[in-house]
């Protein structure tokens, strides 16, 4: 049709543009080969369920003429039968393919490198929209590359892989997820898998009597972990924030005063040894972290506690001008 379309050009620029109701040798040819086309179906078949084929021979791994497909689906398009032909079977195949790898590399793989393998899945997806499939075949194909990898296997993910992440302080891989979950908009499994993180493992810290003496060391550390994990994997969202801050606030208080008499006598310690030892930034961001726990602690008692302790210090004495009394209390939005 190209050919012959180039043949007789000086037709196309005259006879037919000064003729009314006449159509281009190339618009004439797409008319009768659509046409044609539809007369035998057996051919269309064909067409299709061998680009299924090649496509999915791609996607395990072997060599096709991407050339090929590429021209094969833009003449569908010029054709306009590229949706009703191609389209919904592709996404029919697709969808089937990947529920099958999703099941199977799911009881394979552990949890990191099967994040992994969804990520490249999905970068290979993009890639072949740019390379060969219509622009508009992009957006339902992510879907359900997505949907057959991500969305089915969100809880099997989670019980799977999430504590050993967490345990493993594994940033990337959390940021990973994080970011896979967000895409299918499953945070809040994400988010409740944080707390209940949160609650068993702070629970094994405070409930523990044997290792009370290390318990504020213990959940200063786990905290700061906490954080980074936030900042770095969770992009400080802030639902994430609060159900961080509501576990943390459940475990401190399990057990009723015994973490917060440890607190104040951290701070006690702390406070009545001065910066012995450390440098003044050191002892100052050290007790900046400890009442980031402090805050958490139900107990207004404890203030009163903390604000006895700071005034019969050494810091109290040298850093306070003589004759000005301080009182000092820690108040938080949610109790007091």
């Amino acid at each position: 049709m190209l050919m012959i379309r180039s043949i007789a050009l000086y037709l196309d620029r005259t006879y037919v543009k000064q003729t009314p109701n006449v159509r281009s040798l190339w618009d004439m040819g797409l008319q009768l080969f659509r046409k044609h086309l539809s007369l035998a179906p057996e051919v269309d078949h064909k067409t299709v369920t061998g680009l299924l084929r090649m496509i999915e021979s791609e996607r395990l791994g072997e060599a096709v003429d991407r050339t090929l497909i590429n021209h094969l689906l833009q003449m569908f398009t010029a054709l306009g039968i590229y949706s009703g032909s191609f389209e919904k079977p592709f996404l029919d195949c697709t969808s089937e393919f990947y529920a099958a790898e999703g099941t199977k590399y799911m009881q394979q793989y552990d949890v990191p490198d099967y994040l992994k393998h969804v990520e490249t899945r999905l970068h290979e997806e993009h890639e072949r929209c740019l390379l060969y499939l219509g622009d508009l075949t992009r957006k339902p194909l992510i879907a359900t590359v997505e949907r057959q990898l991500l969305e089915r296997h969100i809880h099997a993910i989670l019980d799977k892989g999430f504590m050993m992440l967490m345990d493993g302080y594994r940033i990337e891989d959390l940021q990973r997820m994080y970011s896979l979950f967000s895409r299918v908009n499953s945070l809040e499994p994400l988010r409740q898998a944080v707390s209940s993180y949160i609650r068993r493992t702070g629970q094994g810290i405070v409930m523990d009597e044997e290792k009370d003496k290390d318990m504020v060391p213990s959940l200063l550390e786990f905290k700061a972990s906490l954080d980074s994990i936030w900042e770095e994997s969770f992009s400080k969202n802030e639902g994430f924030c609060n159900h961080i801050r509501d576990a943390f606030e459940h475990l401190i208080n399990i057990r009723q005063n015994r973490p917060a008499e440890l607190i104040a006598k951290f701070l006690d310690e702390k406070l009545r040894a001065g910066n012995k030892g450390t440098s003044e930034e050191e002892l100052e961001g050290t007790l900046d972290k400890v009442l980031v726990l402090f805050r958490f602690i139900q107990d207004i008692e404890l203030s009163k506690e903390i604000n006895e302790s700071f005034k019969q210090s050494s810091q109290a004495r040298t850093k306070l001008p003589s004759g000005i009394e301080m009182s000092v209390h820690v108040l938080t939005t949610g109790h007091w």
